[in-house]
């Protein structure tokens, strides 16, 4: 039986702290060189959400936030810090749900998440918290334009965590991309066995988020993305935020 369709996972280490202004395009290309890895057209670089977003100077010091009145209320309610709800409240568009201390909300962003994708692991100090970008599939197409003029023809994903409905644990995500069409649709396709897909559309990008999480890992490794090789994807631009169900369609909100 021959084995098919080999693809490969290669993570993005980088020992230095981003900072605000700094070139994560050159960063990633620096550290392939060290490592005497070759990037080549048609690889799929992910970023971490964080990573892109200390670039972009999208961080907020808690102790320069006054917190509303609204942010002090829940606050208390869920046990939590109030200039962190403040930051939560400005980066939402609406509460979803508040439970058990969890704030759950649809972000700035368009993605339905945890404290609107605000975050406070990998940030290098409790005093500040990290902010997703709005528009992450417009921050996803600058990145893969600044990759083609130094010569590199890739597409680029930016990821994120989240929670998934009736599952424990969370897995990577796309929450941005570019150069890649996030979904392969296979409807009107036949099976094995001659019968027509009528609800297959597959969420390529996300699938390669989440494989990416098995190299970079989320706490202490500071690897801040990888490279994916070896997948065959279509080119496309529509973005991740083609995948958000409509609310209409929405089974869980």
């Amino acid at each position: 039986m021959p084995i098919t369709g080999k693809v490969s996972i290669h993570g993005i280490k980088y020992d230095g702290a981003i900072r605000r202004g700094d070139d994560l395009v050159d960063i990633v290309i620096r550290e392939a060189r060290k490592s005497k890895f070759k990037i080549r057209d048609r690889d799929i670089v992910i970023l971490s959400h964080t990573a892109v977003s200390k670039a972009l100077g999208l961080m907020v010091r808690l102790a320069d936030v006054k917190p509303s009145a609204v942010a002090m209320s829940i606050a208390e309610r869920l046990g939590r810090n109030a200039e962190l709800v403040e930051v939560i409240l400005r980066e939402a568009e609406e509460i979803v749900r508040m439970e058990g201390g969890r704030l759950i909300t649809l972000a700035k962003t368009g993605l339905v998440s945890a404290n609107s994708q605000v975050d406070r692991s990998n940030v290098g100090s409790d005093e500040w918290v990290v902010i997703a970008p709005r528009n992450p599939d417009a921050i996803a197409k600058k990145i893969r334009k600044e990759f083609k003029s130094r010569g590199y023809n890739v597409a680029v994903v930016l990821t994120d965590t989240l929670g998934r409905p009736f599952r424990i644990g969370e897995v990577n995500f796309a929450m941005g991309c570019s150069g890649i069409k996030p979904i392969n649709d296979l409807r009107g396709k036949r099976d094995l066995f001659g019968r027509v897909l009528r609800v297959k559309r597959i969420a390529i990008v996300d699938e390669l988020a989440a494989a990416s999480e098995l190299v970079t890992g989320s706490s202490s490794e500071g690897v801040i993305g990888a490279i994916v090789r070896g997948y065959k994807y279509k080119r496309g631009n529509e973005g991740a935020r083609s995948l958000r169900r409509p609310t209409e369609r929405d089974l869980f909100i």
